[in-house]
């Protein structure tokens, strides 16, 4: 008798399991987290059931309540998986890169051409840019979305501070990017560091004509019009960059001064 009823519950747990599968290749993902939801009822250690479940969750835009689901499976499977990179980047939608990182870090493991550009995103979301940097350099060899990854890996080692790297990875990409004025300012900013700033100087104008929004554009360009003795060209660029960065007051002071104001320069000092 006991077996009977072993029996009928098995068949029962692979209806509705079959059920399940079938609601989420259909997109019916509410129909999906019910059933899954009643089989973890009844078998609550089965950690497949929680992954279905976290599945049909994050399948319907779920993010927060399918990672307790995906998280219960990987304790229980820990082996590189599918589930790590599908976790991996539930943290990503949710914002929250830093979190991402150790999944993303297994699922490499497990398919490093799928798992390797959200890495990247994963560590320059949490500001680990040399990593990031490098993580995208590796992703280019997968031959997808080149110029991209190599923008991506740039402005990381730009962020990272790691001029030399960054610039050759500028200069490769230069005609690529010759419209995006934020690409202009990290190259400008990037060669005007490491060669003087008449090198950097031409890219700093376009960025800062093109869009003086950009943080750092016009208070980089200004300084760069300065150091070359361009002192009353530098001054609207400082002033208009002082107002949200007072550090460049000095500049800003020492550039009246050059241009013959000595009374702007001394209120301003």
């Amino acid at each position: 008798m006991t077996i009977l009823i072993l029996l009928a519950l098995f068949q029962d747990a692979a209806s509705l399991s079959q059920s399940g599968a079938r609601a989420i290749r259909e997109a019916r993902f509410g129909d999906a987290e019910k059933v899954y939801r009643q089989l973890v009822r009844r078998e609550p250690e089965n950690p497949m059931w929680r992954m279905n479940l976290g599945i049909a969750l994050d399948s319907a835009g779920r993010y927060q309540e399918a990672l307790p689901e995906l998280q219960a499976f990987l304790k229980a499977k820990p082996q590189p998986s599918a589930i790590h990179w599908m976790t991996g980047l539930a943290y990503l939608k949710l914002h929250q890169p830093c979190e991402a990182l150790a999944p993303l870090e297994k699922a490499k493991l497990w398919d490093a051409r799928r798992a390797t550009v959200d890495l990247g995103d994963a560590y320059a979301g949490c500001g680990r840019f040399e990593q990031a940097a490098r993580t995208y350099e590796a992703a280019v060899a997968f031959g997808n979305f080149e110029g991209k990854l190599a923008r991506q890996a740039a402005h990381c080692y730009w962020r990272a501070r790691l001029y030399p790297q960054a610039k050759n990875l500028f200069a490769s990409l230069a005609a690529s990017f010759a419209a995006e004025p934020e690409f202009q300012y990290e190259y400008g900013d990037t060669l005007a560091r490491l060669e003087g700033p008449e090198a950097g100087l031409p890219f700093l104008l376009k960025a800062a004509q093109v869009a003086p929004e950009i943080p750092g554009a016009r208070g980089e360009a200004g300084k760069a019009l300065l150091a070359v003795g361009r002192a009353s060209e530098a001054i609207p660029h400082l002033e208009a960059a002082s107002q949200k960065d007072p550090a460049l007051l000095l500049a800003l002071s020492r550039a009246y001064r050059e241009a013959g104001r000595t009374a702007d320069a001394q209120r301003t000092q």
